[in-house]
Formats: C-alpha cells, sequence, structure tokens
C-alpha cells in the first residue's frame, strides 16, 4: 500500500470512526498518522511514545485523549496472552474482566500456543481473534 493510499484509507475511515478521528486530531497536529498507523508495539512501548509526545506538547481534551488510548489498544498493540496484564487482554481481545480472569487462568494451568486455543475460551469473540491476530503473541 503506499502512502497516499493508506492516508485516503485512513481518511475515509475516520469519517466513521470517532477514536481515529480523535487521533487524527491529537496526533495530526505534527505528523501525518500515517506515520504510526502501520506499526504495532507492546502496550508500555506505545505508553513511552505517549509521554515522549507529550513533553514535545501534543494535548487534546480528555474525551479525546481517552479516544486515542481507545484506538491504540484496540487497534495497534501487541498482546502476549501469556503474559500479558488482565486490563491489556479485555482492551486488546475486546472481551470483559470475566474472560480476562479467565483467560489468565487457563495460562496458568497451561500456556496458550496458538489462536485456536484461545478462541475456546469461552467469551473470546472469534471475528475480533481474526482481526487481530497479527498483534497477538503466544
Amino acid at each position: 500500500m503506499t502512502a497516499a493510499s493508506l492516508a485516503f484509507e485512513t481518511a475515509r475511515a475516520a469519517d466513521t470512526d470517532p477514536d481515529l478521528q480523535a487521533v487524527q486530531v491529537v496526533c495530526g497536529r505534527c505528523h501525518a498518522p500515517a506515520v504510526f498507523l502501520k506499526q504495532s508495539r507492546s502496550w508500555d512501548r506505545w505508553n513511552d511514545v505517549f509521554a515522549d509526545m507529550t513533553k514535545r506538547g501534543a494535548n487534546g481534551t480528555e474525551e479525546q485523549l481517552a479516544r486515542v488510548t481507545t484506538y491504540f489498544l484496540e487497534n495497534l498493540t501487541l498482546l502476549n496472552v501469556n503474559t500479558s496484564p488482565a486490563d491489556e487482554l479485555a482492551w486488546v481481545l475486546g472481551v470483559g474482566d470475566d474472560v480476562a480472569q479467565a483467560i489468565i487462568a487457563r495460562r496458568e494451568r497451561q500456556p496458550f500456543a496458538n489462536i485456536a486455543q484461545l478462541r475456546a475460551v469461552p467469551g473470546v469473540d472469534p471475528g475480533k481473534l481474526e482481526q487481530r491476530k497479527s498483534r497477538i503473541l503466544f
């Protein structure tokens, strides 16, 4: 995908995604979102980036910052199912706290080895797993 087509797709998606709109407003003040929209990182690493950007002057309303957080967690954060804390499991996999706790209980008995094992946990949405599988590590 070229930079121009990525920019077009991002603009089209932002028309309907309020979280992406917030990303474009907050992050787009200094650089094009295409700079980071295809980069997956751990949540800790994204927090380092956010801290650095805040020091450089990035800001937004509480709602915008919450939406930026949601967007990054749901779309750009790498997740290790066998080591990530419950809150990251819930956000990145799009599951409730009870399902995140079930994942933790299962991995304590036996670490996950693949998507099929994760899909077998009651409450995990196979569609979301399919969408996010490139960011799920074991």
